[in-house]
């Protein structure tokens, strides 16, 4: 979802070349996203993921940043991503950066390296994986830009710090409306792992004591969590409920055959939960001659 967010909130685009990817942007009056139409009078056609152009106070273009998301590697890039940059800087007549947004670091050091233009030179991306995006603790910070606040507590789920994180993004939802709380809150709730998410119903049900935002996001999360639950319960519970109707038509039938049945053999036959060995055990018990034969 990096590229909605920056569609919605093109000044994330501008933190993450600050913050991640180490570029100071000039001084700019707006940031705004604009076409992305890369293309010329030319036969192919080339859209970036997404442009945000920065302007002046007289609307004079002053950066044009290219956003890509890279999820693995693709050699035709290295021929379109000059493209998009060189076309750019013709049209608005203004420096250009190519930022790629990668989640994985392997791919980001593939995107990085420099592509040769020729002997006229080179035009390096600059790549942005979740190592790079800066830990945001500071709830001033996060409401600078909540997006970014957002992608910093995912990119650091696994750290010490994930709760300071997780309360500061919670902190700057203060600043979006309602429907895009439950939106993002939906979203990282889904994408956390599992003892980050317990931080996270945490924060936001204290939240939700506070303000009917929250109250009204966390009810929507712990409602779909509620049946999601009650789901995988019913799966579990019928799955238990079969395999232990089998065990018993088992021991029902060795029974009735007058077959021995050792405390060992009933409770290998009532502890198994795998369904295909216990209808394999079901056809042997009304053949076996003994009840240790249905093992073999």
């Amino acid at each position: 979802m990096t590229i909605e967010f920056i569609h919605t909130r093109p000044a994330m685009a501008v933190e993450l070349l600050r913050d991640a990817a180490g570029v100071q942007p000039p001084p700019f009056a707006t940031a705004t996203v604009e076409a992305v139409d890369c293309t010329q009078l030319a036969p192919v056609e080339f859209r970036a993921d997404s442009v945000v152009v920065l302007r002046d106070a007289k609307g004079t273009a002053l950066l044009a940043l290219i956003v890509e998301v890279q999820n693995r590697h693709d050699a035709r890039k290295r021929f379109s991503w000059p493209v998009y940059a060189t076309t750019l800087r013709a049209r608005l007549q203004c420096a250009t950066a190519l930022m790629v947004i990668c989640p994985d670091p392997a791919v980001a050091r593939w995107c990085e390296q420099a592509i040769g233009l020729g002997p006229s030179g080179t035009i390096t991306p600059l790549a942005v994986h979740p190592d790079r995006i800066p830990l945001i603790t500071d709830p001033n910070r996060a409401r600078a830009c909540p997006e970014l606040a957002m992608l910093s507590a995912l990119a650091h789920a696994e750290r010490p710090e994930c709760r300071p994180a997780l309360e500061a993004m919670v902190s700057a939802m203060d600043t979006l409306d309602e429907d895009r709380v439950k939106l993002y809150l939906n979203y990282v709730f889904d994408a956390l792992p599992s003892v980050a998410r317990k931080h996270l119903e945490e924060i936001v049900t204290i939240a939700g004591d506070k303000s009917d935002k929250y109250e009204a996001a966390a009810r929507q999360y712990l409602s779909h969590w509620v049946e999601q639950g009650r789901k995988e319960g019913l799966a579990e519970g019928l799955a238990e409920g079969l395999a232990k109707g089998e065990a018993e038509s088992i021991l029902a039938v060795l029974d009735a055959r007058g077959l021995e049945i050792s405390p060992d053999a009933h409770d290998r036959i009532t502890r198994c939960e795998d369904p295909a060995l216990l209808k394999t055990w079901v056809r042997r018990a009304a053949i076996v001659n003994s009840t240790d034969e249905i093992f073999t």
